[in-house]
Parts: structure tokens; C-alpha cells; sequence
């Protein structure tokens, strides 16, 4: 019988990892923090689960404009990111890692670069292809890091 129960409890662990969607696109709206200036935030972003337990993003994000001494500046992204994942039953937990491309534009002052960004979140499928989650990622900059705290809301194909 305990043997049964196991087989059982690892097959329903298998079948919600290969439940993961091949392809994924959603959009999130927070709150974007840098050096004690913050602003609202959303970002836009699509995927692929490449393996049951790692995808691949691309996504948008407009951090918003901060003010930080040198003036009111406006800093947006473009991402690529690796996003290991576990799923427990309808919930995901994950994390991403990779670059991003980033924009500062103001009065005078354009820069942009290319940096490293990162940070964790978790989805939780309510039905069908939607998932609503939240993360907090992290944007390295020339200036600081930018922190943004996120709700975020996915539609699941394939």
C-alpha cells in the first residue's frame, strides 16, 4: 500500500512539472525603487519553458522616473533572462537571472548600458491558461540598483 501512495504522489509531482506551458506572455504593474525615489512600474514579457524546470524570457520594463539629485530622469529595460522554476500543484516558484539593456533619459542626461538584473517570484494558476502572481526583481545600473516589487498576471499557452 505505502508503495502505491508513492508512485502515486510521484506521478502527480511529474505531471504538474510537465504541465509547464511552452509558451507564456503576460504583464506586471508594481512599485520601482532607486536610492529612496520610487515610482510606479510595469513591464510586459513572453517565454518559453525549454525544460520542464528552466525557461527563457524576454520582457519590457518602464521603471518609471526617479529624481535623484542630478534631475528628474525616466529609465526603462530590455530584458533576456534564464528562469529556473519548481512547481507545488498550481503554484510556481521561480527565479530569473540575465541582462538587461537599460535607458535613462531627462533633461540633458541620456545614458544607457548593459547590466545584470535578477529576483524571485511565485504564479499561482487560477484557471485555465491564467496565472497571477508576484515577484521582486532587481536592475542593476551604473547609478544603484533599481528594485521593483510586482503583481503579475500570465496567460499560459501550448
Amino acid at each position: 500500500m505505502k508503495k502505491a501512495l508513492l508512485a502515486v504522489a510521484l506521478m502527480g509531482v511529474s505531471a504538474t512539472a510537465a504541465a509547464d506551458s511552452w509558451i507564456y506572455a503576460g504583464a506586471s504593474v508594481g512599485q520601482s525603487d532607486l536610492e529612496s525615489s520610487n515610482d510606479t512600474a510595469f513591464s510586459i514579457h513572453a517565454g518559453t519553458g525549454i525544460l520542464p524546470f528552466i525557461g527563457l524570457e524576454l520582457g519590457y520594463a518602464n521603471h518609471g522616473s526617479f529624481d535623484i539629485g542630478e534631475g528628474k530622469f525616466d529609465v526603462e529595460s530590455i530584458y533576456f533572462a534564464a528562469k529556473p522554476s519548481i512547481n507545488f500543484g498550481p503554484l510556481q516558484v521561480y527565479g530569473k537571472a540575465g541582462a538587461h539593456s537599460w535607458s535613462a533619459s531627462g533633461i540633458g542626461n541620456n545614458k544607457d548600458s548593459y547590466d545584470i538584473m535578477y529576483g524571485v517570484g511565485a504564479d499561482y494558476q487560477v484557471f485555465g491558461p491564467l496565472s497571477v502572481g508576484a515577484e521582486y526583481m532587481v536592475y542593476d545600473m551604473n547609478k544603484g540598483d533599481i528594485g521593483t516589487f510586482a503583481v503579475t498576471a500570465s496567460l499560459n499557452f501550448l
